[in-house]
């Protein structure tokens, strides 16, 4: 009998908090064979997320075990589980998790190289899957010129881009409208067809439960394991009035169709620019930390929904905390500088949840370099005192910086870039007035920021790069 690609004995995960422990998977037995489609549903809350976690190897748990081919996680050294993560596991987040800073091509790219394969190769097979969840012709696009529904393809092209044994996914059609959905849903399920990769999704989805090989439902920590009969009579009540749901996402003859290229979009082929898998190596350095980090962070606060017997006030504090934590979207978007040194950032606000708006005081800004190992301050020439209280909907509420970089000695992490973080600090509300339950949220966000002292040939002799390199004026950098 084949071993069994994931396994989860007992496994359970416990976070401490100031009143007490909270138990966020209790004691989960969970197997996922060769080649089969998982689905993993619950309430929001539950702990799908920690479980999901727990079985990337993301989170230890602290009972229990959870096995990769039969081997235990947690005999794994760090080295180790990055290894297996980036060559035998795809991950997919529910933002689709690309790095700000690269094309679609190079976010596909990295991956591939990460995971060993050599450039020409991971080159033709970026390309290769791009055009698969068609996005061919989008290959230049940065995460930020995407749709939702395109980040989360990229997204999955990403995961495939090793070749994986499995596929994580957690909630992989979550608020996307059905087109973008049925997109999705099909490449799932073309991947499942070919019976070669195993695909575990956390979803609230019945189209995914209903081409699931099994279902598990976790509620208040527990994982327990649906019969075939009984999800598929959930499905077809949720259905029953939809005649031609299983034709309409999944008809093999009737192939997805995907939006068509822009019009007047430039033919061009994807360069071979090293700079690009230069850049995604830089990041990598903080991305392994930086997303156990908030895997746990997230869903300790989605973990907080189990406790469905705390006091009203409690329960609308928890709001708050969902709202700042899960709704509210906050990220650079931009960044220019003058050859004097005046740099002007522009950052976004953005509510994911259209069913609630989001009401919040600030942000107030701030910026600093590093100097000597310490951040110092550095005086904002506009957008920093920012008091008004602003609603924050669907679409981007755009903040404008600006500051100058003042002569001096910086700390060069990567040789020619000063290294910069802008600081957020809002109040996040639900009441258009700013009263009732509030939650403060600080943010920071890191870039490497290019020496307006020092010229792109200096950059390129400092790193050693060719003559014709790129030379990018910013790079973003995960949360450290």
């Amino acid at each position: 009998m084949a071993t069994s690609v994931l396994e989860a004995r007992g496994a359970g995960f416990v976070y401490k908090t100031r009143r007490g422990p909270i138990t966020a998977v209790d004691e989960a037995d969970l197997k996922v064979e060769p080649g089969e489609f998982v689905a993993i549903i619950g309430p929001s809350g539950s702990g799908k997320s920690t479980l999901l976690a727990l079985l990337a190897g993301l989170l230890k748990p602290t009972s229990g075990e959870v096995l990769f081919r039969g081997q235990a996680w947690g005999i794994l050294t760090d080295g180790q589980l990055c290894a297996k993560r980036s060559g035998d596991i795809g991950l997919m987040f529910q933002d689709g998790g690309l790095l700000p800073g690269l094309r679609a091509i190079d976010n596909v790219l990295l991956a591939a190289v990460l995971s060993g394969i050599a450039h020409d190769e991971a080159m033709l097979r970026a390309r290769e899957l791009l055009d698969r969840v068609g996005l061919g012709d989008r290959w230049d696009a940065y995460p930020r010129e995407l749709s939702g529904g395109q980040r989360r393809r990229v997204g999955l092209a990403r995961s495939l881009a090793a070749s994986p044994v499995v596929i994580l996914a957690d909630e992989p059609t979550g608020d996307l409208d059905q087109p973008a959905a049925r997109e999705i849903i099909f490449l799932l399920e073309g991947i499942r067809a070919d019976c070669k990769t195993a695909v575990v999704v956390v979803t609230h989805d019945p189209a995914l439960e209903a081409i699931a090989d099994k279902v598990f439902e976790v509620k208040s920590g527990r994982c327990q394991l649906k019969s075939k009969k009984e999800f598929v009579k959930e499905i077809d009540d949720v259905h029953k009035d939809k005649k031609n749901f299983n034709s309409f996402f999944f008809n093999c003859e009737n192939k997805s169709v995907f939006e068509p290229s822009p019009p007047g979009l430039a033919k061009t082929e994807p360069g071979t620019e090293i700079l690009s898998i230069l850049y995604g190596w830089i990041l990598f350095l903080g991305i392994s930390v930086a997303t156990a980090g908030m895997v746990a962070f997230l869903d300790g606060f989605v973990a907080g929904g189990q406790r469905s017997t705390v006091m009203k006030s409690k329960t609308q504090r928890k709001l708050a905390e969902e709202m700042a934590l899960q709704d509210l979207r906050a990220e650079v978007e931009d960044v220019a500088m003058t050859p004097e040194g005046t740099v002007t950032a522009i950052l976004f606000l953005q509510n994911y949840n259209a069913e609630r708006p989001v009401y919040l005081l600030g942000p107030a800004l701030d910026v600093g370099t590093q100097q000597n190992n310490r951040w110092m301050g550095v005086p904002l020439e506009m957008g920093g005192g920012m008091n008004e209280i602003r609603k924050v909907t669907k679409e981007k509420t755009k903040l404008t910086i600006r500051f100058s970089i003042v002569p001096g000695r910086y700390d060069e992490l990567f040789p020619g870039y000063i290294h910069l973080r802008i600081g957020a600090s809002m109040v996040v509300s639900d009441n258009p007035k700013g009263g009732g339950d509030l939650f403060d949220r600080r943010d920071a966000y890191y870039i490497y920021l290019r020496d307006p002292r020092r010229t792109e040939d200096d950059v390129r002799r400092a790193n050693g790069w060719g003559p014709k390199s790129a030379v990018p004026l910013w790079i973003s950098m995960p949360s450290h």
